[in-house]
């Protein structure tokens, strides 16, 4: 459910003699969305085989978070969980725990048991009726049960997951831990909107990230480095839906998508907890959500309505117009 973020084209941040490492960036469609790695390397051999191990690494994580895919260990774990407790991969555990805990600090705004509502949103965009929407309700995160040492998880009724809001976020995580394990120190994941950011080009402090309002335009840019990133809003994903349009972001308390215009642009440790909090406040508004990021020490958040202004919490980075 995030939004994408636009990125200083990298090429244009290099200084010329600062390092022997050079520049790769590689871009493959996956997910529904464009992953790509920018990092720094003195092996292009090396570079190609990480970047290689990455994407392959995508793949097998669609293959667990998916609820497009008939065979994926989400869609199964669907089919089973209300009727007994079921044993998942620690992936699949480790972002449904995530979850929970984000579901509850979030007062219910974030809410990955949506999943019949968002396959509604979904038919509705595809230009079916509208009849059923109104009335799906969100079961809420308290329907799951997760055991941490058998590392199972119970429905107590049957429920659809969507994990839209997280997944994308785990698997950015993912990609930045196996290139910094392969040896790169410098480097720019994007999972669609969801960001990690390490090191820096050459003689840079951080990356320089262009953030976007509601239209599509970037209206500032910040400097970052050790965060991860994430903007939820509708300006790429969105529908008319009764001839209004509606974000592919649901409200658990309707389960309609938003429809004020509304980018939420969240900076984290990691990208999983950018992801579902960027979800969570944006589902929340400017007013609600503002009140709560300032209380959370974690992170940090930009509000960029369509109208009016744009508010920040105190210690998000100093912006830079456009």
């Amino acid at each position: 459910m995030a939004l994408h973020v636009w990125v200083t084209p990298l090429a244009a941040q290099e200084q010329k003699g600062s390092s022997e490492a050079q520049r790769y960036s590689f871009t493959e469609a996956h997910l529904g969305t464009i992953v790509r790695l920018v990092f720094y390397s003195d092996d292009r051999e090396r570079a190609k085989a990480l970047a290689k191990r990455c994407f392959d690494r995508v793949r097998q994580l669609d293959a667990v978070f998916s609820d497009y895919r008939d065979d994926s260990e989400l869609t199964k774990l669907c089919k089973v969980a209300h009727k007994q407790a079921t044993p998942v991969s620690d992936e699949l555990f480790a972002v449904l725990l995530s979850a929970e805990k984000i579901s509850e600090q979030s007062n219910g705004a974030f809410d990955v048991t949506m999943g019949a509502s968002t396959r509604e949103w979904r038919r509705q965009k595809q230009g079916g009726s509208s009849e059923v929407v109104g009335s799906l309700a969100s079961v809420g995160c308290q329907a799951l049960v997760l055991d941490e040492l058998q590392k199972t998880v119970h429905f107590k009724k049957s429920l659809s997951l969507d994990l839209g809001g997280i997944a994308k976020g785990y698997i950015a995580d993912e990609l930045a831990g196996l290139l910094q394990n392969g040896g790169v120190n410098d480097l720019a994941v994007a999972v669609g909107g969801e960001m990690v950011l390490v090191g820096s080009p050459p003689e840079l402090k951080g990356w320089s990230i262009g953030l976007e309002g509601p239209d599509q335009k970037v209206i500032a840019s910040v400097e970052l480095s050790e965060v991860a990133l994430s903007t939820s809003g509708d300006s790429y994903q969105f529908a008319e839906i009764d001839g209004k349009r509606s974000a592919h972001v649901l409200d658990p308390d309707t389960a309609k998508g938003k429809q004020d215009r509304l980018n939420v642009t969240v900076i984290a440790p990691t990208a999983m907890q950018a992801d579902a909090w960027a979800t969570a406040l944006r589902v929340l508004g400017v007013e609600k959500g503002h009140a709560l990021a300032d209380k959370k020490d974690s992170i940090e958040v930009m509000f960029a309505p369509a109208q009016g202004e744009v508010v920040t919490t105190k210690g998000f980075p100093v912006l830079t117009a456009r």
